[in-house]
């Protein structure tokens, strides 16, 4: 059975042998934004920190509060504000992008190595990110 099969649906992401399975992010600014968000949470933590921070930020997002009530750090918590606030442009302008690895790093709080896992979620992964993730 494939990870897109056995994820929950909890509005397309789940934890499956404790790594994200998105849903398409193609499919909604949304999920792109949720791909990005995910990527900053994870950023110098435990991959169970960083899921953990993603679920709290998320839950906040959705209700309309900022990042800061799920996630302590400030200038990651407002990097997800910005990122979910101006998600419909990040989103568009990602996908009219010719280069769309470049144009990730250019999001907030995206370095290399956080720019690769984002790369990774949103299924751009090349060998070079494959090696990096294993």
């Amino acid at each position: 059975m494939s990870r897109l099969q056995e994820r929950d649906d909890w509005r397309g992401w789940a934890w499956v042998g404790g790594e994200i399975c998105p849903c398409d992010p193609s499919e909604s600014a949304e999920a792109f934004a949720e791909a990005v968000i995910l990527a900053i949470c994870s950023a110098s933590v435990t991959p169970a920190a960083g899921r953990r921070a993603f679920e709290r930020c998320r839950l906040a997002l959705l209700s309309g509060a900022t990042a800061r009530l799920g996630f302590r750090h400030p200038a990651k918590a407002e990097a997800v504000d910005r990122v979910w606030r101006e998600r419909h442009t990040y989103y568009r302008d990602y996908q009219a992008s010719a280069d769309k690895r470049a144009y990730l790093a250019s999001l907030p709080w995206m370095g290399p190595v956080t720019s690769r896992s984002v790369a990774r979620f949103l299924g751009l992964a090349t060998e070079e990110t494959r090696a990096v993730s294993h």
